[in-house]
């Protein structure tokens, strides 16, 4: 028997697993790889297949810049320790337009946790960023100072290889389902097989309510997600050569710069999450829309505005589109807490946004499953699942 299984292997749970083996012994951390054809797998997904994802200290809440801030921190530890590159600290930018708060508040959680950030006008934009072009009443806020992206595929690499190098088993599986017993927890394996622990975290994302892991309703709504990829190329891979991550408040949209992907290739890449976006609530919804190309008026609106905000991208003729899932909360933050006595603990609810601090709230959720004195800035009670 194992004293506590991690369920999930992705950003939070392969973090988690981290901290807990590196703290005791008799860990186990349960999640597949990532399936080789996406059109053939029949179980389940994540969500960190990709190359991007966004990292700043910035954020209208100050819950995860804070959160945020102390995973940056750790960033090149697991890197050196892991022998694995995936933090790349180009900086931010973001976008406001007139009546949105947003880059108001990001200043203000900035300040608040040391971090230096810079207000700029449309004509400083223009200055320093020639290759975008924006209205006369852009504003924008960047960030230098450990901004930037990392790629969720390496940084679980990471992760996993910390875990098992300080000790944990990793099945390379998904858990079909979770059951408390007298003597612990039973999980089923999708092949039939069953692991025993004393404890289980339950940190299996945007599957976590399809499957039914958790033993009590968290509220959770999972969305699909469209993301546009245009490859660069040509002229527009030596004009945006020095582009940060941004964030357009304008649609609601994070933008990605030039990253190298597996198949040899650069992408941009643009997404844009709202209520709109197609809700999942059974199995096999979640597989398909996975296994799909996501939304066609996505990529229609998306590519538009791309275009006008970066008109290099016109030089480009080479876009797609892929798949993403954001599990959302109530709260906007993610649950952690324990929700069956003291055996079974949730980990779950990136809300879009939870790449950047990945690391902290697996740290967090690491002491929740051990029972230790909470040890996290954030209040406990905003973290909270349903009583």
């Amino acid at each position: 028997m194992y004293r506590i299984a991690v369920v999930g292997r992705g950003l939070i749970g392969g973090a988690a697993a981290r901290h807990l083996a590196e703290g005791i012994d008799g860990v186990v951390c349960i999640g597949p790889d990532e399936p080789e054809k996406r059109a053939d797998h029949r179980g389940v997904f994540a969500s960190h297949y990709d190359e991007g994802r966004m990292t700043r200290h910035v954020d209208p809440m100050p819950e995860w810049a804070n959160t945020a801030g102390k995973s940056i921190e750790r960033y090149r530890d697991l890197e050196a320790r892991s022998g694995i590159s995936f933090y790349s600290p180009v900086g931010y930018l973001g976008l406001g337009v007139p009546g949105s708060q947003y880059n108001a508040f990001c200043a203000t959680t900035g300040e608040q946790n040391g971090v230096s950030v810079e207000r700029l006008n449309a004509a400083e934009i223009r200055t320093r960023y020639p290759y975008l072009s924006v209205q006369n009443d852009a504003d924008g806020l960047v960030e230098t100072n450990g901004a930037g992206y990392i790629s969720p595929r390496r940084m679980v690499e990471a992760q996993t290889r910390l875990a098992e190098k300080a000790g944990a088993t990793c099945i390379k599986q998904a858990a079909r389902r979770i059951n408390a017993t007298s003597k612990g927890v039973d999980i089923e394996l999708w092949d039939g097989s069953n692991v025993i622990s004393e404890k289980a975290l339950i940190a299996a994302g945007a599957f976590t309510a399809p499957l039914g892991l958790s033993p009590v309703n968290l509220g959770l709504t999972t969305y699909g997600r469209t993301v546009v990829l245009v490859q660069i190329e040509g002229e527009a891979s030596r004009v945006l050569q020095d582009m940060p991550t941004m964030i357009d408040t304008s649609i609601g949209a994070y933008i990605l710069p030039p990253i190298r992907y597996p198949d040899g290739k650069s992408y941009l890449k643009i997404g844009v999450g709202d209520t709109s976006d197609p809700q999942f609530a059974s199995l096999e919804g979640l597989q398909n829309w996975f296994k799909g190309e996501g939304l066609a008026a996505n990529r229609n609106d998306f590519t538009a505005r791309l275009k006008e905000l970066i008109p290099v991208l016109e030089t480009c003729p080479t876009w797609k589109t892929d798949t993403c899932a954001v599990t959302a909360t109530k709260s906007g933050l993610p649950i952690i807490d324990t929700v069956l006595d003291d055996k079974i603990a949730v980990a779950v609810g990136g809300c879009g946004k939870g790449a950047k601090g990945a690391d902290e709230w697996g740290r967090i959720a690491a002491g929740v499953v051990r029972g230790l004195p909470w040890s996290s800035e954030v209040q406990q009670s905003k973290l909270a699942g349903p009583k």
